[in-house]
């Protein structure tokens, strides 16, 4: 398609132009055309969700227990948790204070 030229394009946007300015005098006079027109609805409001979306809290990764590296294992004679609950190893005696 070849392009327009300059001169060309000046006249259609004149002539486009010409056929808006009154158009637009008649629109502001109150001549509006009927497809302009809105219709006399009451503006509905969008109806609220039934549901309402819950965000979990957000867990904290739970501590590993680290033994020391340069002192010996030596199991927890009392159970910390539980009944059967597996011994725990602690640096140091039975009471160790790094718990």
């Amino acid at each position: 398609m070849p392009k327009e030229s300059r001169e060309a394009r000046r006249a259609r946007k004149a002539a486009a132009k010409a056929a808006a300015k009154p158009r637009a005098a008649r629109i502001r006079a109150g001549e509006v055309p009927d497809y302009l027109l809105r219709p006399d609805r009451p503006v509905r409001r969008p109806q609220p969700p039934q549901h309402k979306v819950v965000k979990a809290p957000i867990e904290r990764p739970a501590r590993a227990i680290i033994p020391p590296r340069d002192t010996p294992l030596q199991p927890r004679d009392r159970e910390q948790y539980a009944d059967n609950a597996p011994p725990v190893w602690v640096r140091g005696g039975p009471r160790a204070k790094d718990d």
